[in-house]
């Protein structure tokens, strides 16, 4: 068996040569024999390639993400409102929270944007202005303009008039604002519609790239 993971160590990672090695030692005793696994240059060997390993990259962090998708967002009506939600998003609101916000609930200030936020799993209170609402949550401002929620969140606001009620609402077909705010199922739909495109995009590149040269 060290023979076997010593030539391995050449091509496979310290995962997989680890693996393979609790497979043969498994096998080993299902067979009745003594486990080779614990024989010291076998131990040896899984500690060298443990300690050489070439740590992953890491995942990028969600919000990174969604900053990168809001910024992709076009400058149109949906564009425009899924850019504020992605940056709320990249700024630690929920789909509740997204779809339970009503204008009366926001307060802007110089720095920020104070969001009252249902204390009802994100759901429009019917009662009181502010019944069942807890603290409110503040979104600060960025220092670039092209990624500060609190601006994004106004240019929604003032490209779609929206004066009370509902924060963000459903656009039709043909892109027309309805006054019914969002589901957060329709939240998961955008999010992943702006993956995709995303996504679509990157695919595409190459592409682009060999026709400038070739132009």
């Amino acid at each position: 068996m060290a023979t076997f993971l010593r030539e391995g160590a050449t091509t496979l990672s310290a995962g997989a040569l680890i693996r393979r090695a609790a497979a043969i030692a498994a096998k080993h005793r299902q067979s009745g024999f003594a486990s080779p696994a614990a024989d010291h240059a076998v131990t040896a060997i899984l500690r060298v390639a443990r300690r050489t390993a070439t740590p992953r990259r890491p995942a990028p962090k969600p919000s990174a993400t969604l900053i990168r998708m809001a910024m992709r967002c076009p400058r149109d009506l949906a564009g425009t409102r899924d850019r504020a939600l992605l940056l709320l998003a990249a700024n630690g609101l929920g789909r509740a929270a997204l779809v339970g916000l009503d204008v009366e609930h926001i307060r802007f200030t110089t720095t920020a944007a104070e969001l009252l936020l249902s204390a009802l799993g994100g759901r429009a209170s019917e009662g009181r202005a502010g019944e069942g609402r807890g603290a409110p949550v503040v979104v600060c401002r960025a220092t670039d303009r092209t990624i500060c929620p609190v601006q994004a969140l106004r240019d929604w606001l003032d490209t779609s008039d929206t004066q009370f009620g509902p924060v963000f609402r459903k656009i039709d077909r043909w892109g027309t604002l309805e006054h019914h705010r969002l589901g957060t199922d329709a939240i998961r739909r955008i999010l992943a519609r702006r993956a995709l495109r995303r996504t679509a995009r990157f695919h595409r590149a190459p592409e682009r790239t060999r026709e400038g040269a070739a132009g």
